[in-house]
């Protein structure tokens, strides 16, 4: 099955999305700080996913995302995130986000991006 980072300051969001993969098979990587997440994904290891929330500090999930674009290009990157304004959404698409769900999100909407995404790659 997939490695999915999951980076998101909340920790009910953490919870959440690490249980629902974790019964799907996949292996999740819970991350609270972008910082820490930028480090990973500059790392050695492996992710196929990323799925990050766009609110965070030091290190953004729009930062995030232009870090990963740039380490590892064919990574599929999902956005999870509250702060859902035209021009957001559209710069996170236009850095090759492949979907960007809406909080508070249904379980189905994220797994169903999640599917998306990883039969792409």
């Amino acid at each position: 099955m997939a490695k999915i980072l999951l980076v998101d300051d909340e920790d009910s969001v953490l919870k959440t999305i690490g249980m629902l993969f974790r019964s799907e098979g996949h292996e999740v990587t819970p991350i609270r700080e972008g910082a820490k997440a930028a480090e990973l994904v500059k790392s050695p290891e492996k992710f196929d996913l990323l799925i990050t929330d766009i609110r965070m500090a030091p290190v953004d999930g729009m930062q995030l995302i232009k870090l990963a674009r740039q380490a590892r290009p064919g990574m599929n990157i999902i956005v999870i995130s509250a702060l859902c304004s035209e021009n957001t959404v559209r710069q996170a698409l236009d850095l090759g986000c492949m979907a960007y769900v809406k909080k508070p999100f249904k379980t189905e909407e994220v797994l169903q991006a999640a599917r998306n995404a990883l039969a792409k790659s």
